[in-house]
């Protein structure tokens, strides 16, 4: 019998949980346990797979280990202003009660809300969440309801909560958006027991949200992009979880893995991750192109491929113009002859594209696309 120690691969895909290995953003989880002490509401925003959310849950997580209440809200799903509340009021409750299957979690959450009855079912295969409340109450008395409530349960409890709102400027694509943005601010401002964080992914909607002097939070957030990790030290991590499960990864190789996908995190993450499997003991050149060929297949079939089908033809050709010539000036005669585009079509598909975030402006004003290893596709 071998008495050769087994590994699973170190490299997590999706959202990384506390306890498991995470890169750094140590500034990052500083500053916003900061804010979130001081009570303090702030609007995160990055391109998208630099790990925001998971960042967030580490957030979370140590705020929890101070007191406090921590709240997660995934927006990414909504399509409704009843989809929208049932979400607040699932978040809040699970922040609240926390372990759903233990006997005081009804009496935790209990007197919670007023209009609204939250509904837990626990079942073999998961627990099954959903909300009651009369049809005929309006939008404003349940966001009411929702909010007052969490304010007043602080308050009553002494105690303190950090929530977060992710994907937050899905909120912009409901009918009753801007009812929605206003009730928020009202019963959000000036709240002494809770932070709230607005995170989201499509930057120019939220940075709009928060920056348009006529919208309704105007100034109410400290505004905090995210950037990339650093080279160094997202190497640094990918050569250590090799080697912590008996592989060898050279540090040229662990730093070409960050260039190859632009040093975005969840990139880094996956190829990695499938290097990992295919590596034996150490990692060669080969295995990394390898690896490589494996990611742009797999992100093509289950990502780019139904991302670009969704263009209309001219977001399509100027897409693929930048895929393979990002440019200072997109509306250059040359650009436009070369990629067969016109000016005015230029206009309206860079502005169509940045509110989708697959399109960027650098802050030296270069157009390129958003996501690296899209761009690698479209270029092909």
């Amino acid at each position: 019998m071998s008495d050769k120690k087994l590994f699973i691969n170190p490299f997590v895909l999706g959202r990384i949980r506390p306890g498991e290995p995470f890169c750094n953003r140590k500034k990052e989880q500083s500053d916003l346990r900061t804010h979130a002490l001081n009570c303090v509401d702030v609007v995160i925003y990055s391109s998208r797979r630099l790990g925001k959310t998971s960042l967030l849950h580490q957030v979370l997580n140590s705020m929890e280990h101070k007191g406090y209440y921590g709240i997660y809200v995934d927006l990414v799903s909504i399509t409704s202003e009843s989809d929208f509340i049932r979400k607040v009021v699932e978040g809040i409750v699970l922040g609240v009660g926390k372990d759903v299957t233990s006997r005081s979690f009804p009496k935790r959450i209990e007197g919670l809300f007023s209009r609204i009855h939250p509904q837990v079912e626990i079942r073999p295969d998961g627990v099954t969440f959903s909300i009651k409340y009369n049809s005929t109450v309006s939008l404003n008395l349940l966001v009411e309801d929702v909010f007052r409530g969490l304010s007043k349960f602080m308050e009553t409890r002494e105690k303190k909560a950090l929530v977060v709102f992710d994907e937050f400027q899905q909120i912009v694509d409901l009918k009753e958006n801007k009812k929605i943005e206003g009730l928020l601010r009202e019963y959000i401002q000036g709240e002494r027991n809770i932070a709230y964080f607005f995170v989201g992914s499509r930057r120019r909607i939220l940075k709009d949200m928060f920056t348009d002097k006529n919208r309704p939070f105007y100034k109410s957030a400290f505004s905090y992009p995210l950037g990339k990790i650093s080279k160094d030290e997202l190497s640094k991590f990918v050569r250590l979880q090799f080697a912590d499960t008996g592989k060898n990864c050279p540090l040229e190789i662990a730093q070409e893995i960050y260039d190859y996908v632009g040093g975005h995190t969840y990139y880094v993450q996956k190829l990695s991750h499938i290097l990992w499997d295919i590596t034996e003991k150490k990692v060669t050149p080969a295995l990394l192109e390898k690896a490589k060929a494996e990611l742009l297949q797999a992100e093509a079939r289950d990502t780019f491929e139904n991302m670009f089908q969704g263009l209309n033809q001219g977001e399509k050709k100027l897409v693929k113009a930048l895929a393979m010539e990002p440019t200072h000036q997109p509306y250059a005669a040359p650009y436009l002859a070369r990629y067969e585009l016109n000016a005015g079509g230029v206009g309206r598909n860079i502005k169509s594209l940045l509110d989708k975030d697959l399109l960027e402006i650098t802050e030296d004003s270069v157009h390129q696309l958003t996501d690296p290893l899209f761009a690698k596709w479209c270029s092909m």
